[in-house]
């Protein structure tokens, strides 16, 4: 290791301990995307605390502040930071908190800026695990009060977000009509509600390979295996995302024979998630395995394991009992019917007597095409739909959205739909007066679209569910909805922190 350079990698933070081991060393930690004068405040009110000056800079792919961010990436933060005078070494922090920066160095000093009130720390749990880890070996957490200047606001107000024209403009209509404060009380709606899932549970599985080339004897391609990726899908899925923001979440669905199926699926939920997951007899539970090309992330083949066969008179029953005893509990029902047997009829009309309170997405698939319909709903509160979904059921390629949407009012009986739209966003239409709000996709570097469309929809019910307005619900959809296409699979779910750290960088 070079003392001379500033650059330091995380390996060789201990040896910096051990160098200046008669001096005090202080360490800053942050994402510094827009550096200004107050950042200059900041180092130098911090390196009076000591002697050697250390500022950990937080990787690209743990920057979440919302669509657009890090406006600058991290060779050009890192550059920035080595020509400030005050400052000694500066090191990337690929990590979501600071803790293993913070152990390794174990810094005299941890410091924040002042707009880290005593409030703020209550309820940042990262933030409080930084401040456990300095003084697990007697170090201090200190603010430095300096005149505030935001980087967010700074970038949101002069443009410098990697967003359009339309991402702006959406987020300027929201940022007009409610404050700060309004927006959390907003968001505070959904956290008294209780919330019930209903559909199928899916385990996703995803198997990374390289190809090799043709096979010697026949004409098919080889690929060699890499690794294996596997995650909760459908109703498990949905359920993880709606835990952190509600009251309670339950789940009811189906289950496959093998108990290494059942014993996954459980582990991978939240524990504060409650459910009732009954058998399907000569069944596997739904795994979906998905063959990759490791380099470019792409899908080259689907590989599915599932029984989407009706499920028996005795499982139905079963189902009734507990769907009976259940639902009239809670605030918000959410079906997700893909289509794979276990929605019958008599499950279908229970769940129709409870309208009001639901809200329904069904998805077309290579199983069940032709054979699956919304139309089988016939009251529903809220109905979250794919266009090219929509436009089959209702045979219609070129009517606009709002022509399709009245078509379908007159099918079935639905207050609001709201159609996704992939890359060009989502329309909520008012099936009562027939307004509609557009809402651009916040995707900036779409990964991997699998459960895009159940992250929209679950979030999406969960503020049209607690009253939100409707264009702060739309944008919390589309905000989650991004943070899901930003990586492979759903091993990150979003959740309550995630949207009020987003929330609270994109609307300053």
């Amino acid at each position: 290791m070079s003392i001379k350079s500033k650059y330091l990698e995380f390996k060789h933070l201990k040896k910096i301990k051990q160098q200046y081991r008669k001096k005090k060393i202080v360490l800053c930690h942050g994402v510094f995307d827009l550096l200004h004068i107050g950042h200059i405040n900041y180092f130098k009110e911090a390196k009076s605390l000591g002697d050697i000056l250390v500022v950990s800079v937080t990787d690209d792919k743990f920057v979440n502040k919302g669509p657009g961010r890090p406006a600058f990436v991290i060779a050009n933060r890192i550059k920035f930071l080595q020509e400030i005078n005050c400052i000694n070494y500066v090191c990337i922090s690929s990590f979501k908190t600071a803790e293993n920066i913070i152990l390794n160095l174990k810094p005299n000093f941890y410091c924040k800026g002042e707009d880290y009130s005593l409030s703020q720390i209550k309820f940042d749990a990262n933030l409080k695990k930084e401040i456990t880890a300095v003084k697990s070996f007697g170090g201090k957490f200190k603010t430095i009060k300096q005149p505030s200047f935001s980087s967010s606001k700074i970038i949101n107000d002069n443009s410098y977000q990697d967003l359009g024209l339309k991402n702006k403009k959406f987020i300027e209509e929201v940022r007009k009509k409610y404050t700060s404060n309004q927006i959390i009380e907003e968001v505070k709606k959904i956290s008294n509600k209780k919330i019930l899932i209903i559909g199928e549970t899916i385990i996703d599985n995803y198997i990374t390979t390289d190809a090799v080339g043709k096979s010697g004897k026949e004409p098919v391609m080889v690929v060699k295996k890499k690794k294996q990726i596997k995650f909760l899908g459908g109703v498990g899925y949905i359920a993880n995302l709606c835990s952190s923001f509600v009251k309670e979440t339950k789940i009811i669905s189906f289950l496959g024979e093998k108990k290494e199926e059942k014993n996954f699926v459980i582990k991978n939920l939240d524990k504060k998630i409650k459910y009732n997951f009954l058998l399907k007899k000569n069944s596997p539970t739904i795994i979906k395995t998905r063959y990759l090309d490791d380099y470019r992330k792409s899908k080259i083949l689907g590989v599915y394991d599932l029984n989407d066969d009706l499920i028996s008179n005795k499982e139905e029953n079963n189902f009734l009992n507990i769907l009976k005893n259940t639902i009239k509990k809670y605030d918000i029902i959410v079906v997700a019917d893909y289509g794979h047997g276990i929605i019958t009829k008599k499950i279908r009309k229970i769940i129709n007597d409870n309208s009001k309170k639901l809200f329904l997405n069904t998805q077309i698939n290579s199983f069940n095409r032709g054979y699956h319909t919304v139309y089988k709903y016939k009251k529903i509160n809220s109905l979250i739909i794919n266009e090219a979904e929509l436009r089959y059921e209702l045979k219609d390629k070129h009517s606009t959205i709002l022509d399709l949407a009245k078509k379908l009012k007159k099918k079935i009986s639905v207050d609001n739909i709201i159609v996704t739209k992939g890359k060009f966003g989502s329309i909520l239409i008012n099936c009562k007066n027939w307004s509609s709000i557009l809402c651009p996709a916040f995707s900036e570097n779409t990964i991997d679209t699998v459960g895009a469309g159940d992250t929209f929809f679950a979030l999406s019910s969960l503020c049209i569910g607690s009253k939100v307005d409707s264009k702060l619900g739309l944008l919390i959809g589309s905000l989650a909805a991004s943070f899901s296409t930003d990586q492979i699979g759903n091993l990150s779910v979003f959740n309550s922190k995630i949207l009020n750290k987003q929330l609270n960088h994109i609307l300053k």
